[in-house]
């Protein structure tokens, strides 16, 4: 293995309670322990089950490779502090203009992810340029959708997707830098 370090970021982009930085190395075990729950099974297209190599091809090759411009995606890790524990992942998919997102299960209910969610929207927003961003999540996804809907997305209903091969329900929201969209809807009950 190489001492190197890994493709990302070369500066964290500062949330209110959050840090956006470069995947490490030593966040491989908590991206193994956030993606091998129930939770991530059902709400996540990662591979199931999920495994240590997965997270190090993650960790090491995916999240580099995009910040090389090897791929359209940008991830960045989730922390409260600097040098403190991954609390999660966030990325930018450039083709699609979208946003994904996850958090390690002791992250969860904190706030994090609704300040990474604003705070990665107002990059693509003010240094991307992005006029508008996407967002998605399967069907049950209450978490998912409490934060799009707390960080100031626009519901826009929901659409027929696949996850590993099956049909699913989706749900669709955009943020739109310029207000609100014409087709925006109300949010179904999130309780």
């Amino acid at each position: 293995m190489s001492a190197a370090p890994l493709a990302g970021p070369s500066l964290p982009v500062l949330g209110r309670t959050v840090l956006l930085t470069a995947l490490r190395d030593d966040d491989i075990d908590r991206v193994v322990e956030a993606c091998s729950t129930e939770q991530a099974r059902r709400f996540l297209d990662t591979p199931w089950p999920y495994s240590r190599a997965d997270a190090e091809g993650f960790v090491r090759g995916f999240a580099p490779a995009g910040w090389r411009g090897e791929h359209d995606e940008r991830v960045w890790a989730i922390r409260e502090s600097l040098r403190g524990p991954l609390a999660g992942v966030i990325g930018l998919r450039t083709e699609r203009g979208e946003v994904g997102f996850w958090l390690h299960p002791d992250a969860q209910g904190k706030g994090l992810m609704a300040d990474a969610l604003r705070t990665v929207v107002g990059h693509a927003e003010g240094c991307l340029t992005w006029p508008e961003v996407h967002w998605r999540c399967y069907d049950g996804n209450l978490g998912s959708m409490r934060v799009a809907k707390a960080a100031g997305f626009a519901y826009l209903g929901t659409e027929q997707g696949t996850q590993r091969g099956e049909p699913v329900l989706q749900h669709h929201a955009v943020r739109v830098a310029s207000g609100m969209p014409a087709d925006a809807r109300p949010w179904p009950p999130l309780d």
